[in-house]
């Protein structure tokens, strides 16, 4: 099927070649004003909005076309008009707030202002600074997101889930990278170098990214080869404070290390693009059996034919380590040593082989990307008896067209994708199979200051010997009402099919089992929302106010549930988990956000501050929905019905900032309290009663970094996270992180700006 599909893919796109006839010659090079060749840069006719040409890994440029004035224009950089007697163009960076270009919504380049839905952007240096293990630690900061035991949620839009199903799509440079068994995103399989952004869509991106973008999307991109070589080394070390509380020193007071190296370097050598990314990590983590020992290496070659508008290459990962895993604690008072201190230890190993072609040519444009994702997790409990190893094979590729017509500011995109996963894994109880096929197709005008879009997706799913399918529709606006003024309403359907781990997972972790769902419905879901975006300037300090209301709507919500599901016998008696339909349910609230950027007095200043009320509810609570148990008698509180595991109040802020060479940034979080999780938690965990009575959920946290440039090449940081101390559960039978402290110091070659 894959290989069928490939080759229609490339069928189509030769089909779409043609010519066209020129008057006025244009030759030169295009760069940035760093004196850096922009690769990339697109000319466009101004009238018919056609691709004419595409600068080569020198940024040179060399064609005809049948009018003198063209607009020149590149992601991250501001448009300009040129004519054929421009040699030596220069485009200025982008730093306008409201003009950002981002390329998630619709998969194309567009302005921020324009979108339909909510977004947030994470700048490299926030990355580069914060020094994180894996991006998921940076995509924490940003407000209405969270990761719970490497599980994102978006606006409460989840719960807690361990390991398995995700309802926010992650991709790497467009192409979806999460398991194929269990759909859980790869944080650690993820670059932290080399990464040029991550675009974060708040809200149903089923329509043009699948199932998994039932609540938005995290999207990565990566640095691409430049003519001018980059190059950067970053090394950091430091330890975890001891908590506060004695008894929860369970290494007699000896404090754990974390040390972490990664490199990146990129160029273009005889006209062939090369990035080569390395990571290296060994934490030892504050829990007890909780460690990550691995190495990642990354590898891509990308090759730029200009006169054809044609890109083309392959990017390659692998990565080999051991890590432990800690699923509940002893007691509250040993809060860090492991339930009846049993780990489970795996070594895991994951490849990956990404070829692409990307194509252009008239008012067309087509992208091919295609993956091989292996992975082997040999898993050694202790336990003889369990065997919790598990390996996969995911095969995928999706052909994307835009179409641009002449005369006409209307662009379309549609695609079509596969994907086929095996599994042969004693978790799952033996051999899986299940398969995804979709088609889709975007469309979005402007007229004036009126920006319309809607879009339609087909989703088919093959689990084992069972299969369905269900559309999805996708509908949004974007009004300009004011110079500086956007307001915008979207509308978005999802539809999320159970996974391989979510129906067959049979195992015990130590006192506890976690049990298959075969009986598992899909679950779908409605995203409303309306926001506005104003744009302001306060002396030289440009600000972005962003309000939006939202309204989440799930049927057959699966949720991760704490019960007794399985026979009452030794050693576990039935105590465990098990994802369970939960019926209708809810989620509501408003988010709002103040970005800000400037120099004042001479202190470059950059940063935001956000707040996230959500209202979430279960509609359906009496409802059966495993034996005897509704959502209602498994709660651990029932008032309101607030659903499981979501806090309702969330603020988050981050300040940068930057004088002579001296570098000061500042973040905080707080949360408010979970009201309800299952009521399992409280009976038959020790401790978790006594945590929900100290309202250890609700907390404040600071995190601090202080840096100084030594040099163009050199800089040091110092990261302290958690600066208080402060002592608090990210989910029940689980404290978090106390204090840590790492310094970091980085070397980089040829650094733009």
């Amino acid at each position: 099927m894959l290989k069928r599909l490939f080759l229609q893919a490339m069928l189509m796109v030769f089909t779409f070649f043609g010519y066209s006839q020129s008057t006025f010659e244009f030759e030169g090079v295009i760069k940035n004003s760093s004196n850096e060749s922009i690769i990339g840069a697109q000319f466009i006719h101004p009238q018919t909005q056609r691709i004419l040409f595409i600068s080569s890994e020198s940024g040179s440029f060399n064609f005809n076309a049948d009018t003198n004035i063209l607009i020149v224009q590149q992601m991250g950089y501001e448009s300009r008009l040129v004519n054929s007697q421009d040699q030596w163009i220069v485009l200025n960076e982008q730093s306008d707030l409201l003009n950002t270009i981002v390329i998630s919504e619709n998969k194309r380049s567009s302005q921020l202002k324009k979108a339909t839905i909510s977004m947030s952007i994470i700048r490299p240096d926030l990355i580069q600074n914060t020094a994180p293990t894996n991006v998921s630690e940076s995509i924490e900061r940003i407000n209405a997101v969270q990761v719970v035991d490497n599980q994102p949620t978006i606006r409460g839009g989840s719960g807690w889930s361990y390991g398995a199903g995700s309802r926010v799509g992650v991709l790497v440079d467009g192409v979806p990278l999460l398991s194929g068994d269990a759909g859980f995103p790869l944080w650690s399989f993820m670059p932290t170098e080399g990464v040029s952004g991550v675009e974060i869509i708040k809200g149903a991106s089923s329509v043009v990214y699948g199932s998994s973008a039932l609540n938005g999307i995290i999207h990565i991109k990566t640095r691409k080869p430049n003519s001018k070589p980059f190059t950067q080394l970053s090394l950091s070390s430091g330890f975890y404070d001891l908590p506060q509380r004695k008894s929860l020193h369970y290494r007699n007071g000896k404090r754990n290390k974390i040390s972490n190296l990664t490199a990146y370097h990129t160029g273009v050598y005889k006209g062939l693009g090369v990035t080569l990314g390395v990571n290296l990590l060994d934490d030892e983590s504050y829990k007890m059996s909780d460690f990550d020992r691995r190495g990642r290496v990354s590898f891509g070659l990308r090759k730029t034919v200009a006169k054809h508008n044609l890109v083309y290459g392959i990017n390659t990962s692998y990565q080999d380590g051991k890590s432990g895993s800690f699923l509940l604690w002893e007691s509250l008072d040993l809060g860090y040593t492991i339930s009846d201190s049993i780990p489970t230890i795996s070594l895991t190993s994951r490849i990956s082989i990404d070829p692409f072609v990307k194509w252009q040519k008239g008012q067309f444009s087509h992208t091919l990307n295609t993956r091989y994702l292996g992975i082997n997790n040999d898993v050694d409990n202790v336990d003889n008896a369990v065997d919790q190893s598990n390996k996969s094979d995911l095969l995928f590729a999706e052909y994307q067209v835009n179409y641009s017509p002449k005369n006409s500011k209307l662009n379309i995109i549609g695609g079509i994708l596969a994907s086929n996963t095996n599994s042969n894994s004693p978790l799952y109880s033996g051999k899986h199979t299940s398969e995804n096929y979709a088609s889709y197709i975007q469309l979005d005008h402007q007229w004036k200051k009126l920006k319309a879009l809607a879009g339609a997706r087909y989703e088919y799913f093959i689990l084992d010997n069972r299969s369905e399918g269900k559309p999805v529709f996708r509908a949004g606006l974007n009004y300009e009402a004011a110079k500086y003024t956007f307001l915008r309403s979207s509308f978005g359907q999802g539809y999320r099919f159970p996974s391989i781990a979510e129906s067959f997972i049979l195992t015990s972790a130590g006192p506890v089992s976690v049990y298959p769902s075969q009986n598992l419905v899909s679950e779908t879901g409605t995203n409303l929302e309306l926001g506005i975006q104003q744009g302001l300037r306060v002396k030289n300090l440009k600000l972005m106010l962003d309000i939006a209301i939202f309204q989440m709507k799930f049927e057959n919500m699966m949720e991760f549930t704490f019960g007794q599901w399985g026979p009452i016998e030794p050693p576990t008696y039935g105590i465990g988990f098990k994802t369970l339909n939960t019926g209708k349910t809810s989620v509501q609230g408003v988010e709002s956000n103040v970005l800000f950027d400037g120099v004042i007095r001479g202190v470059k200043l950059q940063g935001f501050v956000g707040y996230t009320h959500s209202v979430s509810r279960a509609l359906e609570p009496n409802k059966v929905i495993e034996q005897s148990a509704t959502y209602r008698n498994t709660s651990s509180d029932t008032t309101n019905d607030v659903l499981k595991y979501r806090p309702q109040h969330l603020i988050k802020a981050d300040l940068m900032a930057t004088y002579n060479n001296w570098h000061i940034g500042f973040g905080v979080t707080y949360q408010s309290s979970v009201q309800n999780i299952d009521g399992a938690f409280l009976v038959l965990v020790p401790g978790v009663q006594e945590s929900q009575n100290q309202n250890l959920s609700e907390y404040i946290l600071l995190n601090s970094r202080i840096g100084y440039r030594f040099s163009p090449c050199w800089d040091t940081n110092i990261i302290i996270n958690n600066l208080s101390n402060r002592e608090y559960t990210i989910r029940p039978a689980d404290l978090a992180s106390p204090r840590s402290v790492r310094f970091q110091i980085t070397y980089t070659l040829d650094k733009s700006k």
